[in-house]
């Protein structure tokens, strides 16, 4: 069977990693299709999505709850699907909202949480919380939500597992004895509380390098936060749980470059390393084997005035600029085919190499996503070393 069939079949999720800019938003939702396809009851949970690709789904835009794409939509662009496609956007500050419901004491807890003004700015702009909160989004679906099989689609971030590191950073910081003993002491009264009161010698003394008031909202508002402490390293071990277990696989995204492949390599080398499941590798974009230079110029000059208007005096400058053209075609389609020869050659058979041709556009209609679905899932597209 071919390694994507097989995710499809034998895995609940599906995780997508790679390079920005490489099409891996769209290999996510191709991916729902075919699941849709194979009578999967499938979610495709997307952190970027362009509005392309909202269209090419016949929605307006992506929402954060699930859209249902129906199986008589499908079939209105010509397209057979045993199954729904449903498709979700993560909503980073009603996810941390939830998160942090979920783990406070009281409905007195959640409202001083909630009201905090540092938390308004924090819940979207705290270092991490994007790709923290798409793991916990993907875990409460996996929990909470009856599907087959959920397709993650990765955040854009500098490193594509910065998502991977977020749930660890989350357990280190909110773990720490050290920083639970000084909220602890912040909001106790003690000696420790007055050391960081407004006017004390050691804010004025942080005044000199940075806002006091800043800093002591920002105390404030880990205090507040901290009875939530245990129940957020409980979640961020969970989803490392999931994303460890064999129920979870990730395929890595790249494009016929050097910058995407050297991204896609460091993320095998981290998923190794990690223990965790990599069912393959998607060369997306990839140029036509079969294009090759024209003819001479004067050979292709002849057949161009067959064409052009006999009062067209230039048929040779238009020849020379249709075989510049062709050349390079045929140059980046080379370099596209030993690109991928050699990462072939690198990867050996595991994981597999699925190949797909570079689209004159990105997906724009179902009828599209639904040709990318099949070309994901043919054995023809499986390259072997």
């Amino acid at each position: 069977m071919q390694p994507l069939e097989a995710m499809l079949d034998g895995r609940r999720v599906i995780v997508c990693v790679g390079a920005g800019g490489v099409g891996k938003t769209t290999v996510s939702a191709a991916l729902g299709v075919a699941a849709a396809k194979r009578g999967k009851k499938a979610l495709v949970l997307t952190v970027d999505p362009a509005r392309r690709l909202a269209n090419a789904l016949g929605l307006a835009a992506f929402e954060e709850h699930a859209q249902e794409i129906g199986i008589q939509r499908f079939a209105h662009h010509g397209c057979t699907v045993a199954e729904p496609l449903n498709v979700a956007m993560l909503d980073v500050k009603s996810t941390f909202d939830r998160v942090v419901k979920r783990y406070a004491r009281s409905e007195r807890s959640q409202q001083a949480i909630l009201g905090n003004p540092f938390y308004q700015q924090a819940s979207t702009a705290l270092a991490g919380s994007q790709e923290y909160m798409a793991m916990q989004r993907l875990y409460e679906v996996v929990v909470d939500e009856p599907y087959d099989l959920i397709v993650l689609d990765t955040p854009p971030s500098a490193h594509a597992l910065d998502f991977l590191d977020a749930p660890r950073r989350m357990i280190e910081l909110f773990g720490s004895k050290a920083f639970r003993k000084l909220l602890s002491g912040f909001s106790s009264g003690t000696g420790a509380a007055r050391m960081f009161r407004r006017g004390s010698l050691l804010m004025r003394g942080l005044g000199r390098f940075t806002s006091a008031d800043m800093f002591h909202n920002l105390l404030e508002f880990f205090a507040a936060l901290s009875e939530t402490f245990d129940g957020f390293v409980r979640g961020a071990e969970d989803v490392l749980t999931l994303l460890h277990s064999d129920k979870t696989a990730f395929v890595i995204v790249s494009a016929p470059d050097d910058g995407s492949t050297h991204e896609g390599l460091y993320l095998k080398q981290r998923l190794s390393d990690e223990g965790m499941n990599l069912g393959a590798w998607v060369l997306n974009r990839v140029r036509d084997d079969r294009i090759e230079p024209l003819d001479a110029e004067e050979q292709l000059a002849e057949r161009i005035g067959t064409i052009l208007s006999p009062a067209h005096s230039d048929v040779m400058s238009v020849a020379t600029d249709v075989a510049e053209s062709a050349l390079l075609l045929a140059r980046m389609s080379s370099n596209d085919r030993t690109h991928r020869q050699r990462l072939v050659a690198q990867l050996g058979p595991n994981p597999a190499l699925v190949s797909v041709p570079r689209a004159e556009i990105e997906p724009s209609s179902l009828r599209e996503l639904d040709a990318l679905a099949a070309t994901l899932t043919s054995p023809a597209s499986v390259i072997t070393p």
